[in-house]
């Protein structure tokens, strides 16, 4: 085994992180880095990663992404607005899983005040202790604040040198902390949840990672919470955890009482799928297929989708992630391909959230990433 390929195994096996073989020219110019500034060879420099936590963590910070921003997807913030307003007065948690620099977090804390309930806190988790250090301080430049309103600015963030750092008032609501989604059970860490925002982490998982931590997910939420994914996030098979609903026309999926296998419903994407059903709700049609585990029915009603408007990005992308979760990277590749000539057919700014909740910005990023990946 290669050094490349150690730490790559290194990151799969305590982080979750699959191997993409469009970011492995990546990963060695960061080990070259970090060798060059330990002195040593590359090979002793993956030798100290996987001995040392330390530098396994730095590793880890170096190739994890971080960006975010505030209010991210705003319609999934409506849909979790609609939820707080609707619940009791008992106390209740959200869990931001993969929590990053902390832009979600403290999002959902100035959404929180705004409603007026404080009966909710939210815990802020990550694998990342660089990311961590920075939701703790909550110290943010001008640019990474421009996605947040004059008022909420103003309302919520304190002037410092070089930029704001969000008020301590609202900080108190957030208990930031380690977590790793790939390995680590939350039972201790997290209370049980109504809400968990766990928003474009599954998309870095292999496919056993993403259903293990699909099943940590509803492991913490309580029989009726709600879980928002991100738009390039593939979950695979939720039944037996979750049932697709909408809240505020966003899609998200909602806890299910926990059963025994024999007692789980059975959902029957075939029969959903019925002629006539027009765009959206072939769409609807897929993604329940795909939430129950049938990739077959999902990428027929996705392909139905695309039959019926080619020119729709969205339909192309979630075909193409059906047919990756199929393990047919050629015809997924094609799709996402697809998705893209379609972005650029289409007009506006329009906000896509009918269609899956996506904004244009936000497909054509995660086009993107699907197409950087190279064909077996």
């Amino acid at each position: 085994m290669n050094s490349v390929e150690h730490a790559t195994d290194l990151l799969r096996s305590r982080a979750g992180l699959k191997a993409e073989p469009s970011s492995r020219f990546r990963l060695e110019r960061l080990l070259e880095e970090g060798a060059n500034l330990a002195g040593i060879a590359v090979e002793s420099y993956v030798d100290m990663v996987d001995a040392e936590p330390a530098a396994f963590a730095d590793l880890l910070d170096k190739v994890t992404v971080q960006h975010s921003s505030f209010f991210r997807d705003p319609a999934q913030f409506v849909a979790l607005a609609e939820l707080v307003l609707e619940s009791t007065d008992e106390h209740h948690v959200i869990w931001c899983a993969g929590c990053g620099n902390g832009q979600e977090p403290y999002s959902l804390a100035m959404m929180l005040e705004e409603t007026g309930h404080r009966n909710w806190s939210i815990v802020a988790t990550d694998v990342s202790f660089h990311a961590l250090a920075r939701a703790e301080t909550a110290l943010y430049s001008e640019r990474e604040v421009q996605g947040l309103s004059a008022d909420r600015v103003e309302r919520y963030l304190r002037p410092v040198a070089g930029g704001y750092e969000v008020a301590p008032y609202l900080r108190r609501n957030v208990r930031v902390t380690h977590h790793n989604l790939a390995r680590e059970e939350a039972g201790e860490l997290i209370p049980e949840s109504a809400v968990v925002f766990c928003r474009n982490v599954l998309m870095y998982f292999g496919r056993e990672e993403t259903e293990a931590c699909i099943r940590l997910l509803a492991g913490r939420l309580a029989p009726g919470g709600h879980l928002f994914l991100g738009h390039s996030d593939s979950p695979g098979r939720m039944t037996g955890y979750f049932e697709q609903v909408q809240v505020a026309g966003t899609l998200c999926y909602r806890r299910i009482a926990a059963t025994t296998p024999a007692e789980q419903p059975a959902l029957r994407p075939q029969a959903a799928l019925r002629q006539g059903r027009g765009l959206p709700g072939l769409m609807a049609d897929g993604e329940l297929a795909a939430a129950a585990g049938d990739l077959r029915a999902a990428i027929r009603a996705f392909r139905q989708a695309t039959y019926l408007d080619p020119n729709v990005a969205i339909a192309y992308f979630q075909l193409g992630a059906a047919l990756e979760l199929a393990g047919d990277l050629r015809e997924s590749r094609r799709a996402f391909a697809a998705a893209g000539l379609a972005m650029m057919r289409e007009e506006g700014d329009e906000d896509l959230a009918g269609l899956g909740g996506y904004t244009r910005r936000d497909l054509a990023r995660a086009i993107a990433f699907k197409l950087t990946a190279e064909v077996a």
